[in-house]
């Protein structure tokens, strides 16, 4: 975004030689995560995956057409259930290799699984060699809610 002060010179607000303070706020290169390491308190969860198997679970055929899809996705450290809509659900089919940047962690009947939100990307790779580990599969385990 540019500035444009009251004495008509310019400044780019990303600047730091004009605004110093904000340098130290600025976001830091993404942190990539195996899926093995996603926990409940996990947030803006980034990972490298692949497309293990993907289910349609709502499809809305009105005004706007809406289509709601649960993929398991996985590296090779194991599996996790991830909730995509619309734009997202075209990218996921078996066997591509997929950028999940700023996914959430959700929890549901008391299991986890990632969803995208607003800011959330979905991005097809070429040269993943990866094969996912189905034997681990996060969303699989069972949290509780223990009150202390």
């Amino acid at each position: 975004f540019w500035l444009k002060s009251k004495f008509g010179s310019e400044a780019f607000l990303n600047s730091p030689v004009f605004f110093p303070r904000l340098a130290s706020c600025m976001p830091s290169q993404a942190h990539f995560v195996k899926v093995s390491e996603i926990t409940p308190g996990s947030s803006h969860v980034n990972a490298i995956v692949k497309v293990v198997s993907s289910e349609v679970k709502l499809q809305c055929l009105g005004h706007a057409n809406k289509r709601v899809m649960e993929v398991v996705v996985g590296d090779e450290t194991g599996i996790v259930l991830l909730r995509v809509q619309n734009a997202h659900a075209r990218l996921c089919n078996v066997g591509a290799a997929l950028v999940l940047r700023d996914a959430r962690v959700e929890m549901y009947d008391g299991r986890l699984r990632l969803e995208l939100v607003r800011w959330s990307r979905l991005t097809p790779i070429e040269g993943a060699t990866f094969v996912p580990n189905i034997t681990n599969d996060v969303s699989g385990t069972e949290y509780a809610l223990l009150s202390c």
